[in-house]
């Protein structure tokens, strides 16, 4: 086994530790991922297994086409999804899929379409707004076409009715805008729940932090 491919390995068992303890994977759903440096090749959690006890011989090795190329488990059923990710955002080596409480709760909220990044940590982390892209079945091609179109230059969207998507150069960054996501999402519950509407940030500043986003998180487009 390469380095690349066993640092990928390594890297999907800690974010699903991390997922696990902040409490955004439950059971057996969500979906993390890893492209190993150099390769086309991306480590993935299998479907339908618990991550509390999963290791290293649980998780799947694909292709960018999709291929098994080891493993003994089935990918997860979310996998094309990441490669799809994986193609339009050359620079991403993480994909982190979660269930989180308060960003589900956010995609569920109806006629929103974004959630809009009310704070400055969003702003520079997850590069301003993100997307919430429509309803489709979980594991669908429709599913994957929507976030493959929704992720934009962003570090993450939200899935109605589903859940969120982190993404980043590495799994660190990957957890972080997952984090961010869950964060701004909680905030955002706080202040509607209160009657309130948040304070914009000037135009001028969001369009100098979304550049300074992109070059922070090396977005590359295909």
């Amino acid at each position: 086994m390469s380095d690349a491919l066993q640092k990928a390995k390594e890297e999907v068992l800690w974010g699903c530790r991390l997922m696990v303890e902040r409490g955004y994977l439950l059971g057996t759903v969500g979906n993390l991922s890893a492209r190993a440096d150099g390769t086309d090749l991306v480590v993935i959690t299998p479907t339908s297994l618990p991550y509390d006890t999963m290791t290293e011989e649980d998780l799947v090795v694909v292709n960018m086409n999709g291929e098994i190329v080891s493993g003994k488990h089935q990918p997860s059923i979310e996998c094309s999804m990441h490669l799809g990710v994986y193609r339009a955002r050359l620079e991403l080596r993480a994909l982190v899929h979660t269930h989180s409480k308060y960003a589900t709760t956010v995609s569920l909220i109806k006629e929103l379409d974004i959630m809009p990044a009310i704070d400055t940590e969003q702003s520079l982390y997850l590069g301003g707004d993100i997307n919430i892209v429509p309803f489709a079945f979980p594991g669908s091609k429709e599913l994957a076409e929507y976030v493959k179109d929704g992720i934009g230059t962003t570090a993450g969207l939200l899935m109605a009715n589903h859940g969120a998507l982190g993404v980043g150069i590495s799994m660190k960054d990957a957890v972080i805008a997952s984090d961010i996501i869950e964060r701004n999402s909680e905030m955002y519950l706080l202040l509607k729940a209160g009657g309130f509407d948040y304070k914009p940030m000037t135009e001028d500043y969001k369009v100098f932090v979304k550049e300074k986003s992109k070059k922070k998180r090396q977005v590359i487009s295909a």
